[in-house]
């Protein structure tokens, strides 16, 4: 199952138009800036390895705090737009599952932002936590972001986008072309990738709406999470936060979370 998610999100995240729309922003959203302003002083200047870092949107905010930095993603389109933009930073085509040209011990803080650790299926996300706490040096923090299983998003189902009206006749007339396009692309991966849903009470892995119902990803409760932290040998209560950026006690509702996950 893990290998059908793999191949499903990866032709995704090598597709020029998905490359192209992560090449743009390069702003934190308010999880991630909260998680990372909550370790900065301690990591500055650090070893910091940023996973699946897709086109490059947090390289910025990140090599202000270091430049000992590296970025890796499973996607080598992705990993050519960063070298693209940010020529001199050192970017590898490397798989969070697989961090064999990462030494054990090596890091201070890794980061796996955009909720970038939904897109592989449950045996594969246990491996990624595994694996970063292998590279991580005690006392590491590992920041990174996930879908919660508790939101409305995780059992909304399929969805038509919203049709953006405009008063030039022309506009409008080819924003209904693209979203009849998007509609029949839209239904045609809902019927072939539905069958591939894994859903329980604590995890699930849905067909989501992102990229025209092109990816697969996995949502979990907070208290899951937290203990599969603690299995791949990370502290027990990982500070976690909404995606407002406010920091969660025992649960929330909102879509996406951001955990500070530490290496004893």
């Amino acid at each position: 199952m893990d290998d059908v998610i793999d191949r499903i999100n990866l032709r995704s995240m090598r597709s020029a138009s998905v490359v192209a729309h992560y090449s743009r922003p390069d702003e934190l959203l308010p999880h991630e800036r909260a998680s990372l302003d909550h370790v900065v002083d301690e990591v500055r200047g650090k070893p910091i390895l940023d996973i699946g870092v897709g086109a490059g949107r947090t390289v910025k905010a990140l090599m202000e705090i270091s430049p000992d930095y590296l970025g890796i993603d499973y996607s080598q389109e992705m990993v050519a737009a960063c070298k693209s933009r940010f020529p001199g930073v050192r970017f590898e085509h490397a798989d969070a599952r697989r961090l064999s040209t990462v030494r054990n011990g090596s890091i201070s803080m890794a980061v796996f932002s955009c909720n970038g650790i939904g897109m592989v299926g449950h045996e594969d996300r246990l491996s990624i936590m595994r694996e970063v706490h292998r590279v991580l040096k005690p006392g590491g923090v590992f920041l990174f972001t996930t879908y919660n299983r508790n939101s409305p998003e995780a059992t909304a189902g399929f969805r038509f986008p919203e049709l953006q009206l405009s008063l030039n006749p022309l506009r409008m007339l080819v924003r209904v072309a693209r979203m009849a396009k998007d509609n029949a692309v839209s239904l045609y991966r809902r019927r072939q990738y539905i069958k591939h849903e894994v859903v329980t009470s604590g995890y699930a892995v849905l067909n989501d709406r992102f990229h025209n119902y092109g990816v697969m990803l996995y949502y979990v409760t907070l208290a899951l999470q937290r203990r599969q932290l603690e299995e791949a040998g990370f502290e027990r209560g990982a500070l976690a936060f909404d995606c407002t950026g406010r920091r969660i006690a025992d649960d929330t509702t909102l879509d996406s979370m951001a955990l500070i996950a530490r290496k004893a």
